[in-house]
């Protein structure tokens, strides 16, 4: 979903060099991906980074540690939402199009607004009612209209002469090296999605052997798609008389579809509604269950409210982790229904969650002593290290090149430190106080 929702906001940054921007933020999420790995191998458990945190660090820094990665597949949800209802409502458009000129107020914000509400209700009861994740027949259909625009995208090549394609690439770092680090921070939340495998690993099969291998694979599959999409929408998508950085900012959600449309004609265009509106769907519904399950490991932690911990009798699910969840996604997009703000703020998050991660990782090695994790870091500590600094580098950027994504930030960890100094504190060290003794026991017996 990320590609279709930030591609026209990269382009428009860096021009061509957007390729390049997905390429870096392939390597670091690579990189990050290897650390998730080795921290899920060892930690079996539902809750992802949060998990790992509790496990090493002390309770307040669990909670802040939970409390972002929280909040960072809340905004990613936001994102995914907005982006399903634009192209929902774009799909919309153009169907009624064709019998008469559609009403205005469907192409409005508080339309796309609505429509991202009313979707976020409906994934959010059917959560509630089964415990899977479900969508495989919504990933399968995606990737393979995914490859057909890749391919349809290498025929149209054949077609255009060297000299024609070349000319769409200049210039090619169209900002310079800021705006290409800008297109990064914009659009590293694209990469994301690796790290929802560990926040559910409680409910996975054989976890030592198949998280690891499912983030690497899936962050590989998934680089795999971006980069030669990207590739043909500028080699033979761009607009006649445009760059792709110029064509990008008249319509930047649109970008893709009007690129494909180029080199594919109509086809192409619905071919990249459907796959956006398949995409941002499985990618919400992937946000909103990982969320849930983050929130319901810290109620159990005694770091968010007793009944966020609780699991339906019926459907063995954590129904009010799941509400609770969607009730600050909603918020949220009432507050902020802009895809480009939602990306910045959403990829600033990630980052600094999975600069923690990296930092939780080298703790976790140096703790183990003699026993090392199924699987381990290759290069270690210099992944976790280049990683980790690689991470806090761009977030920092990220924070200064679009200040409402840093400020949003800091909203949220400065009302998470208030609830928890106020409400959460005393009974989260309880706990862990509780859990610590168990544990001495445990190892005593």
């Amino acid at each position: 979903g990320g590609i279709l929702a930030l591609a026209g906001v990269a382009f428009a940054t860096t021009g061509p060099a957007a390729i390049v921007a997905f390429v870096l933020n392939g390597l670091i999420a690579m990189l990050t991906a290897l650390s998730f790995a080795e921290m899920s191998s060892k930690f079996t458990e539902s809750g992802g980074t949060y998990t790992f945190s509790k496990k090493v660090l002390s309770v307040e820094a669990a909670f802040t540690v939970g409390w972002v990665v929280w909040f960072a597949s809340i905004v990613a949800a936001v994102l995914y939402a907005v982006g399903f209802a634009y192209f929902s409502m774009v799909m919309v458009t153009d169907l009624w199009s064709v019998g008469g000129k559609p009403p205005n107020w469907l192409t409005g914000s508080s339309t796309v607004t609505a429509v991202a509400v009313a979707t976020t209700v409906v994934l959010s009861i059917g959560l509630m009612r089964r415990a899977a994740g479900g969508g495989q027949l919504v990933n399968i259909g995606k990737v393979a209209v995914f490859g057909v625009l890749i391919l349809g995208g290498v025929w149209g090549l054949t077609r255009h002469s060297t000299a024609e394609v070349g000319a769409n690439f200049q210039p090619f770092f169209a900002a310079g090296l800021g705006g290409l680090i800008q297109a990064m921070g914009y659009t590293f939340i694209a990469l994301q999605g690796f790290d929802l495998i560990a926040a559910v690993g409680g409910e996975v099969r054989e976890p030592e052997r198949n998280i690891p291998r499912a983030m690497i694979f899936s962050l590989g599959i998934a680089l795999a798609i971006y980069v030669p999409l990207l590739f043909v929408i500028t080699a033979v998508g761009t607009p006649d008389g445009q760059n792709i950085a110029s064509a990008a900012a008249e319509d930047r959600e649109g970008i893709v579809a009007i690129a494909a449309q180029n080199y594919l004609g109509p086809f192409g265009y619905w071919l990249v509604i459907v796959a956006a509106v398949l995409s941002m769907f499985s990618a919400l519904q992937a946000n909103l269950f990982a969320a849930s399950r983050i929130a319901f490991s810290m109620a159990r932690d005694r770091n968010l409210p007793s009944p966020l911990g609780m699991l339906n009798a019926n459907h063995g699910t954590p129904m009010i982790a799941v509400a609770a969840t969607a009730a600050v996604v909603i918020v949220i997009l009432v507050v902020l229904p802009d895809v480009a703000a939602a990306g910045a703020a959403a990829s600033l998050i990630f980052l600094i969650t999975f600069a923690l991660a990296h930092w939780i990782t080298i703790l976790v090695r140096q703790r183990s002593g003699h026993r090392p994790p199924p699987f381990c870091t290759p290069l270690f500590p210099v992944v976790p290290t280049v990683g980790g600094l690689a991470c806090v580098g761009l977030a920092v950027f990220q924070g200064i090149a679009v200040p409402a994504a840093g400020i949003i930030a800091v909203i949220w960890l400065g009302t998470g430190a208030i609830l928890f100094l106020a409400l959460f504190a005393r009974r989260a060290r309880v706990m862990d106080a509780s859990m610590t003794a168990l544990n001495l026991s445990l190892i005593h017996i």
